[in-house]
């Protein structure tokens, strides 16, 4: 697919600051863009601009870190200007703002989906661009963003062209462009709780159901001071996932799992030197998305895979989220947010299938982080009813490789626990302590696997027993001389 960025480095009045992107969901005046940006199909389908820009090798601002920032800092009443000010920064000079609308029918789910290209200083509309979709989908709205963006670029690119020969702008008064506010809205400047949202424009027509209000956490130490590497790693490749919010109502959240695979992402790019468009970062992954970034069985050649340079990519994977045993087998599974535990041998992931599908990628070094229990319990409660705790063993190449570290939180049968005061999961947490220069006994500044062993086997069971009265054996392989990190 061509690149969408291509076409507006066209427009002068429109170019972007050092080939950079930011993109937003669309705001009316009235609604809160902080309150717009939470909603979980938003984020479904800002994530599939910013994925198809940054294949085309363009820069897309971060707008989850710095709109994570903005709330943490109570700043959210500020005027939606303003915000988008704050995260794009003085030298951009436009921005992408997406809507769209779900049409619901006895046959399927369709699609309507808008892009305006706005100027950051008047906020003037220069492109509006419809895709309507004339097929139907079921629930994976990412997947068919992404379709729909791939068959109507031409226009798109067309409508650009037009706009940068005529030098007028749109007036999107009469349009009846859908607005994404949820049917709730927080009101920042009092603190109180959600209020349903009264008279907005175009209430009638919403057909998108909110998300679930979303708790923000306060910066922890974790989360400050990141270690800098100071040059870049050009060839890693990382998969970060982080499943907080599962579709079945029986299946309890894990609270902090996109707290900690946010912070992750953030450690591989400033600590580990990774590029931003080698992180495939994915929050609330169904199995589609397991599928397309790991492989099946029998055929490992996922999205990852294709990224990797062959012996010359360092990989690192991470997970945050559920894991859940099969009772009648005693395997493992990843838990995807649109599993039924019940039946996870037919919706889960399994981990053969992603040990043995991570042993054909062709990478330099492998390193692999889980933080998730496999035992059917979890802190947030039980996902499946009336078993016993399993023994959980996975063998492959992988895990006798002397170029592969494996992380995991806990054994099999044990539960991974959380840290609140701290906001993420205890494992995690301690982890990045770590990395940050906790873990470097010798103070060399390196992290080694054996320091970073010794001081999660020295804190994790012990915070476990203090925290939650229960047992927390992290699972750590690998080469006590591998470095881990290097400031």
């Amino acid at each position: 697919m061509k690149s969408i960025l291509s076409l507006l480095l066209f427009f002068p009045i429109l170019a972007f600051a050092q080939n950079t992107l930011v993109i937003f969901p669309y705001t009316e005046e009235g609604e809160s863009i902080c309150d717009n940006y939470n909603v979980y199909n938003t984020k479904m389908v800002l994530q599939t601009i910013e994925e198809a820009c940054i294949y085309n090798a363009f820069n897309v601002i971060d707008t989850q870190t710095r709109m994570r920032k903005i709330e943490a800092e109570n700043v959210c009443h500020l005027r939606n200007n303003q915000i988008r000010k704050a995260v794009m920064g003085q030298r951009q000079k436009s921005y992408i703002e997406v809507s769209y609308k779900l049409h619901k029918t006895p046959k399927g789910n369709y699609l309507d989906l808008y892009l305006l290209l706005r100027d950051a200083n008047s906020s003037n509309v220069f492109v509006v661009q419809k895709m309507t979709s004339k097929k139907r989908y079921s629930s994976n709205i990412k997947e068919f963003a992404q379709r729909l963006i791939q068959l109507n670029f031409d226009d798109f690119k067309q409508q650009c062209n037009l706009a940068r020969k005529n030098g007028t702008k749109v007036d999107i008064s009469s349009m009846k462009i859908p607005s994404i506010a949820p049917t709730q809205k927080t009101d920042y400047t009092k603190g109180k709780q959600p209020k349903p949202l009264k008279g907005s424009k175009g209430a009638k027509e919403k057909e998108v159901v909110a998300a679930p209000v979303v708790e923000k956490f306060p910066l922890s130490d974790v989360d400050q001071n990141i270690p800098t590497y100071g040059k870049v790693n050009e060839n890693a490749v990382a998969v970060v996932i982080g499943n907080r919010t599962y579709r079945n109502n029986d299946v309890p959240e894990v609270k902090f799992a996109i707290n900690d695979a946010k912070m992750v992402k953030s450690y591989l790019k400033y600590g580990f030197g990774f590029k931003e468009e080698n992180i495939i970062y994915i929050e609330d992954a169904s199995q589609a998305d397991f599928n397309a970034i790991f492989g099946i069985k029998g055929n490992a050649k996922g999205k990852l895979y294709n990224y990797v340079k062959p012996n010359v990519s360092d990989v690192f994977v991470y997970y945050s989220g559920h894991g859940a045993p099969n009772p009648e087998t005693n395997k493992g599974y990843f838990v995807p947010v649109d599993t039924d535990p019940s039946l996870i041998h037919f919706n889960g992931y399994s981990l053969d299938t992603f040990y043995e599908n991570l042993g054909l990628v062709p990478y330099k070094s492998l390193t692999i982080v889980v933080d998730a229990c496999f035992s059917g319990s979890s802190e947030g409660g039980m996902l499946l009813k009336n078993i016993s705790p399993v023994f959980i063993k996975s063998e492959n190449k992988v895990l006798r490789d002397e170029n592969v570290v494996i992380l995991t939180s806990a054994a099999s049968e044990q539960v991974s626990s959380w840290y609140n005061e701290k906001y993420h999961s205890l494992f995690t947490y301690y982890y990045l302590k770590g990395l940050q220069g906790a873990a470097d006994t010798n103070k060399d500044r390196k992290v080694t696997l054996g320091e970073m062993k010794a001081y999660i086997v020295d804190n994790v069971p012990y915070m476990a027993r203090r925290l939650n009265n229960r047992e927390q054996t992290p699972e750590i392989t690998g080469s006590d001389e591998i470095i881990l990190i290097q400031r």
